[in-house]
């Protein structure tokens, strides 16, 4: 558990006067110092920081940012850079050659920080030290966090000391885009709001058995009629591969991956409504589908001649649009004597493109899985110890935790309760403790949205929750407390205001 020494700073901004000395929190990695030091009592507050850093030393005083600022950047790290410029913008700070206050980015050689770690020091200046663009980046989310929301004619910032590591590269959030169409300019929202709390992957849900959003240009049909609709009915959507293009740069800028999935050999309806020859010849079913149920619609795993270039057709023109290195296959929900070779055949259609496959828990059923395969594991007593045993690494979905379609509280309405009848409330998930696995690469929180309509209602489902999520996968699981997370999440209400979030207003955070 983390612990402040001799607190000397209210939850954000405004300096707490009459201690003396210097405050500390750390994790586990600092158990030493921690022992030898006295620790507050329970009304000693932290930092209104959400991840909780790895370690942040308090010192005396505050530091005045005024209405202009000496702004020093590295040339290597434009990410970092436009985030700077942002946050400068929205604040009403200007950036001149001569001023009192100081902020400096810098990228340093320094091994412990690794890819996406960070030192900020604020003193006579703001120093932001990383050996990555990544780094200075987050380094700024903290710093953000750290001012008000809105401008002021000054801003007073704790004088402090923040050095912080993610414990996992992979922070996700999932979106289910194929059952109910969430515009582009909800997802760049979305993105923003995710690169606040430190994620770094949006797992795009692009096709199911309601719908199916991307454009392929050899399949047409794919859209016009597949993407035509989703469920409960109504007319559904889709992206153009511009579109999509337009929305990978975007996340970039808030360095945020986006990972495609193309669900198969399962969850087809869509495309076999669109082209009938994905299916099996008996299969009478080939209408549009806008219902709830699971694992009805198969491609034709026995008409491997016209399987398989589809889907060579339909992963080249993924692979020419997302640049990363991870594409999903999905392929969950399915029974069928030639899943695993199904598997095996659209991993090497995969590993040819140069990009490694990610798939749901039962994709482990591949005999000749790649060695970087990574497996999304949502059944939280799933066996996936064929997989582990193989060094396959995994990405954490358990349902019972991460569902976020779940209820915020028991009995919410509109919410699934298959896993959990009780929902999964934000305590909850908070609870997940990943360390009980192995080969973890990172966690991921998923919505789908069959009973999720309108952008208010996945705000509702994702937030505060995601928050919970993004310290999960950045803060050391020893350094973890709920109660301590629940203080520091009710001073950052003003951020979910502002930002327009249509949160599910969660009676633990008294917001």
């Amino acid at each position: 558990m983390y612990r402040y020494i001799l607190l000397m700073f209210c939850f954000s901004l405004v300096a707490c006067g009459g201690s003396s000395g210097t405050s500390k929190s750390t994790s586990a990695n600092s158990s030493a110092a921690l022992a030898s030091s006295q620790t507050f009592s329970s009304a000693a507050t932290q930092l209104a920081l959400v991840p909780l850093p790895a370690e942040v030393i308090e010192h005396n005083g505050v530091f005045d940012l005024g209405a202009e600022v000496v702004l020093s950047t590295d040339a290597n790290a434009p990410t970092a850079n436009q985030a700077v410029m942002r946050l400068l913008n929205s604040l009403g700070i200007n950036s001149v050659n001569s001023a009192a206050a100081k902020i400096r980015l810098s990228l340093v050689n320094q091994a412990d920080l690794g890819d996406e770690g960070y030192s900020l020091i604020i003193a006579d200046d703001i120093s932001i030290r990383a050996q990555t663009d990544a780094g200075l980046f987050y380094a700024l989310q903290t710093l953000q966090q750290l001012l008000p929301v809105g401008r002021q004619a000054s801003y007073k910032l704790p004088r402090v000391s923040i050095t912080d590591v993610p414990q996992y590269a992979w922070r996700g959030s999932m979106v289910d885009v194929a059952r109910h169409f969430f515009g582009i300019e909800y997802l760049k929202k979305h993105i923003e709001r995710m690169a606040a709390f430190k994620l770094n992957k949006l797992h795009l849900h692009l096709s199911d058995d309601q719908g199916w959003r991307m454009e392929i240009k050899k399949y047409p049909k794919l859209t016009s009629v597949g993407g035509s609709t989703q469920a409960g009915g109504g007319p559904g959507g889709f992206y153009t591969q511009e579109e999509l293009k337009d929305l990978v740069a975007y996340a970039a800028n808030y360095n945020v991956e986006i990972i495609p999935e193309l669900d198969m050999p399962g969850h087809v309806q869509a495309a076999i409504a669109s082209y009938n020859e994905l299916a099996c010849d008996n299969v009478s079913n080939l209408d549009l589908y806008i219902g709830l149920n699971v694992g009805f619609s198969a491609l034709c795993l026995t008409k491997p001649e016209v399987i398989y270039p589809f889907v060579q057709d339909v992963l080249t023109e993924v692979v020419n649009v997302f640049p990363s290195q991870y594409i999903h296959i999905g392929g969950d929900e399915i029974k069928h004597a030639l899943y695993g070779e199904f598997i095996d055949k659209a991993g090497q259609i995969i590993k040819e493109l140069n990009r490694t496959m990610v798939g749901w828990e039962e994709a482990s059923a591949g005999k000749n899985l790649a060695p970087n395969t990574l497996l999304q594991l949502w059944n939280d007593d799933y066996d996936i110890k064929s997989a582990t045993d193989r060094n396959i690494h995994l990405i954490l979905s358990p349902c019972s935790y991460l569902y976020l379609d779940h209820g915020n509280v028991n009995g919410q309405p509109e919410t699934y309760t298959w896993c959990r009848k009780q929902g999964v409330p934000l305590e909850r998930v908070y609870s997940f403790n990943p360390q009980k696995y192995s080969l973890v690469t990172g966690i991921e929180a998923p919505v789908w949205s069959e009973l999720v309509s309108s952008e208010a209602a996945m705000d509702n489902r994702m937030w505060p929750r995601l928050a919970a999520v993004a310290e999960i996968a950045w803060t050391n699981q020893s350094a973890r407390n709920y109660q301590e997370f629940t203080q520091r999440m009710k001073s950052l209400k003003p951020y979910f205001d502002n930002a327009g979030i249509h949160y599910y207003i969660e009676p633990q955070l008294g917001w």
